[in-house]
This record gives structure tokens, sequence and C-alpha cells, in this order.
């Protein structure tokens, strides 16, 4: 989760198989709280077709904060 959203960003995104969006969005937020400062801003199914295991494709996609550095001690 962001700690402050007014600090600087960056988005990007990652695939996940799930058989559903629901199964999928909790992919997604496994691999969100694995990494420090990132949230997932949104999953988008990326086949209309599954595949030959019956999972589609879906787009994670992320918003990660990038720490401020505190330069006070100089």
């Amino acid at each position: 989760m962001l700690q402050d959203p007014e600090n600087p960003y960056e988005e990007w995104e990652d695939f996940v198989w799930a058989a559903n969006p629901e199964v999928a969005r909790s992919r997604c937020e496994a691999i969100a709280s694995e990494i420090d400062l990132t949230e997932v801003i949104n999953v988008t199914q990326a086949m209309k077709k599954p595949s030959k295991n019956g999972n589609y494709k879906f787009i994670c996609w992320f918003k990660t904060e990038k720490p401020r550095h505190d330069n006070s001690n100089n």
C-alpha cells in the first residue's frame, strides 16, 4: 500500500493466469504484497479464449511509490 500519494511513483504491469477475474485480482494482490509500497490499480483480461487448461491471461496494473530519501542529515 502506498504511504504518501504525493511521492513520485511508477506504474508497471505483470501477467497472471486465472480462471476468472476474482482469482486474477487475488493473484495480483499477492504479487503487490511482496513488494514494498505497491498497490494494484487495475486488473484486465488479456485473452478472450481460455488456454488449454481453462485459464485466461490477465494483466495486473500496479503502482509503486518511490521511496523519498531524507537528506535532512546533510
